[in-house]
């Protein structure tokens, strides 16, 4: 069972540390490369055109790193067209001061491109830049042969900066859905727990209620039927209690046999004649006989809240490949129908997740009818089995 308390607060622990950790390669990855022309610069050019370079550098870096943290968060920044714009003058006019040694930073430019536009334009614009590369080193006064490696050092440089931060994206997203799927699954189990519950305690409230108007009904006129019906209260109460203790602990078994005595004894007892006439029981499979069961259970309540009935007929019979359960009712009182409840909605929730299907509404002539489909694949043989 899914631990409600702890699992959406674990997911957000974990999406946290794994998130932060791909920004920070992403932010090293960029300092590692800017810091190449870096050195370069300050290792080739005199003082004054190695400080102007390397501040140009540090507004390339801040820019840089501006589009980068939008591009991890999946947003533009406001004012993008303006900061590439800004980039783009810092990324071509210092070259002049720096030499070749500038030759590089286009490609941080050519990264921001992919990050910050939208394909196809992002594309467009980042092949334009690798393509100015050769232009702007032949400007330079770099070797011709060396052209190439230029152009590709800022075509894979771009490529490489926009990948991390691609997949430092692509690991948020994923553990973002991680912790929306564990948020999720909290919420089906609450479901789960709650619907689970009100098949509990519907029912047996329902019971102990009506046998213990019973009991104090004929408590003078007749002791001996009134300590009958506060003897099968407190049976009621029990299994009550153990079938709670069953739903905690995330298990819930019903047997449908056992189901059946027990509707029939409280809708016997509220003076309702039933008429029964069912395939056996104990012959049918599990994965039909559970459910089966939930919808039993919650036709007869239906029948006790909604109705005055004076009879009703439940029939189980096979069809297809599985089993349809039919419980009709009189005394229906005249007007609108009760719209559906939380019981029939959890019903035929159980009831979609097994394929199978859900009918409920009147049948004319005060009457009210449930039909519920199963499907089972082992239907046909125990059917074939229990009439050997």
């Amino acid at each position: 069972m899914v631990d409600v308390g702890s699992a959406p607060h674990a997911a957000s622990a974990t999406t946290g540390v794994a998130v932060r950790t791909a920004q920070t390669l992403v932010f090293l990855l960029s300092i590692a490369y800017l810091s190449i022309p870096a050195s370069r610069v300050i290792t080739t050019q005199p003082v004054p055109n190695a400080g102007l370079a390397l501040l140009a550098l540090t507004g390339v870096a801040l820019l840089q790193f501006r589009h980068t943290w939008h591009g991890l968060r999946g947003e533009p920044p406001v004012t993008w067209s303006w900061t590439l714009l800004l980039q783009a003058i810092l990324s071509y006019a210092p070259a002049p001061l720096a030499g070749d040694a500038w030759l590089g930073v286009p490609s941080f430019l050519a990264a921001s491109l992919l990050i910050t536009l939208r394909s196809p334009l992002s594309y467009v614009a980042y092949l334009a830049v690798v393509l100015a590369e050769i232009p702007f080193a032949l400007l330079v006064h770099e070797e011709p042969s060396d052209i190439a490696y230029a152009t590709l050092g800022v075509a894979l440089t771009g490529a490489v900066v926009f990948g991390f931060v691609k997949m430092a994206t692509l690991v948020w997203e994923v553990h973002r859905l991680r912790a929306t799927l564990a948020h999720r699954a909290v919420d089906v189990e609450r479901l789960r727990f709650a619907r689970d519950l009100h098949d509990v305690l519907g029912h047996q409230l329902c019971a102990i209620a009506l046998k213990g108007e019973l009991a104090a009904a004929v408590l003078h006129s007749r002791p001996e039927s009134a300590e009958r019906e506060i003897n099968e209260v407190v049976g009621l109460a029990r299994e009550a209690h153990r079938d709670i203790r069953e739903v905690v602990a995330g298990y819930r078994s019903v047997s449908l046999a056992g189901e059946m005595t027990g509707v029939t004894s409280v809708l016997t007892s509220a003076g309702i004649e039933c008429e029964v006439d069912t395939v056996p029981l104990d012959t049918l499979p599990s994965d039909a006989a559970t459910p089966l069961a939930f919808a039993l259970r919650e036709g007869a309540t239906n029948v006790l809240r909604h109705s005055i009935a004076r009879h009703c007929s439940i029939t189980l019979r096979p069809q297809d490949d599985g089993l349809v359960l039919r419980i009709v009712n009189d005394g229906v009182p005249p007007g609108p129908p009760h719209p559906a409840g939380n019981g029939l909605e959890g019903l035929r929730e159980r009831l979609l997740e097994l394929n199978g299907r859900l009918h409920a509404g009147p049948v004319g002539g005060g009457s009210f009818e449930l039909v519920v489909f199963v499907p089972s694949l082992a239907t046909k043989a125990a059917m074939v089995e229990a009439t050997r």
